[in-house]
């Protein structure tokens, strides 16, 4: 089985990707949450100008290269995944690049979806790790039929934005 599938929570968004690096004066050791979540919020712009972008992160970025902070994206009652990473440090200056991401529950959870809407008797999907919004990022997933368990691989085929799309195959 080899099926394609698009990690629906922002197929309405329709968010254009205006950037995805960013820059902020910090003090020596951090860009702050809130720093970090206005940073985040306005490199994507919505498409409709109604709509605004908020960023939750989950705590200040360390300014040192390759530090990372997760942080949730919400354009109304859409939502979207991002993975900050520190790039580079000059001084009180810390630049960072944002890459969207899938969780990993919410790749199981579209998979076992599409499964059960080909007929398929699925009890669980359980997938290791998020799928990075890179063109052939893979993350590997369980399946759990009723008879046996099963192998799955969930594949990066398109990034639009925050938009990820992912294909899957059965590999076992």
């Amino acid at each position: 089985m080899d099926t394609m599938t698009r990690y629906g929570a922002l197929a309405a968004l329709l968010l254009a990707l205006t950037g995805c690096s960013g820059s902020v004066t910090t003090g020596p050791k951090a860009v702050s949450r809130s720093d970090l979540e206005k940073q985040v919020s306005g490199m994507y712009t919505p498409k409709d100008p109604r709509a605004t972008v908020d960023a939750s992160c989950s705590g200040d970025l360390t300014a040192k290269v390759h530090a990372t902070q997760d942080c949730h994206l919400t354009v109304g009652s859409q939502s979207a995944d991002v993975r900050v990473t520190v790039t580079s440090v000059d001084g009180s200056d810390t630049k960072f690049d944002a890459v969207p991401f899938v969780p990993g529950s919410k790749v199981a959870d579209t998979i076992k979806s599409s499964l059960t809407k080909q007929g398929y008797n699925v009890d669980t999907v359980d997938c290791q790790g998020e799928l990075m919004g890179k063109v052939g990022e893979t993350a590997t997933c369980t399946a759990a039929p009723a008879k046996g368990d099963g192998t799955i691989r969930a594949t990066v085929t398109k990034v639009d934005g925050l938009l990820v799309d992912f294909g899957y195959k059965v590999v076992q």
